[in-house]
């Protein structure tokens, strides 16, 4: 993920929502890639993609940078709730795939953390 984010950015200056965006979407491309996972495989890009999602129809609707990070973390959010109903198919996670239902995916989770983090470097505080 973090070299299609490096890509990404490349080397600008400055960025906006509509590169943030960008940036996020490429976030949850290079995890896709990398881990070799699909959305539903509840992992950590379960999380970010559904946060570059809803980050991106925020950025479409005109939201500024606050409203589109918000919305970036409150996708991340559902994503890691939506995890609570898949099974683990990989890693030890897999060996108790029954024991995981009704509780988050913990890659997911720290894709929330993530983006909640971000929205509070770039704003000071995500609420």
């Amino acid at each position: 993920g973090n070299k299609e984010v490096g890509n990404g950015i490349g080397k600008k200056g400055e960025m906006g929502a509509k590169g943030l965006v960008e940036v996020l979407a490429g976030f949850a491309r290079g995890i896709a890639h990398r881990g070799k996972g699909q959305l539903g495989d509840r992992t950590i890009l379960d999380a970010v993609d559904a946060g570059a999602k809803k980050a991106q129809e925020a950025c479409a609707e005109g939201a500024d940078m606050g409203a589109m990070l918000r919305r970036a973390a409150e996708g991340a959010k559902e994503g890691v709730k939506a995890t609570e109903d898949m099974l683990p198919k990989y890693g030890k996670a897999a060996v108790f795939s029954a024991k995981a239902k009704s509780v988050p995916d913990q890659g997911a989770v720290a894709g929330q953390y993530f983006l909640e983090g971000l929205g509070r470097y770039f704003l000071g505080n995500l609420k």
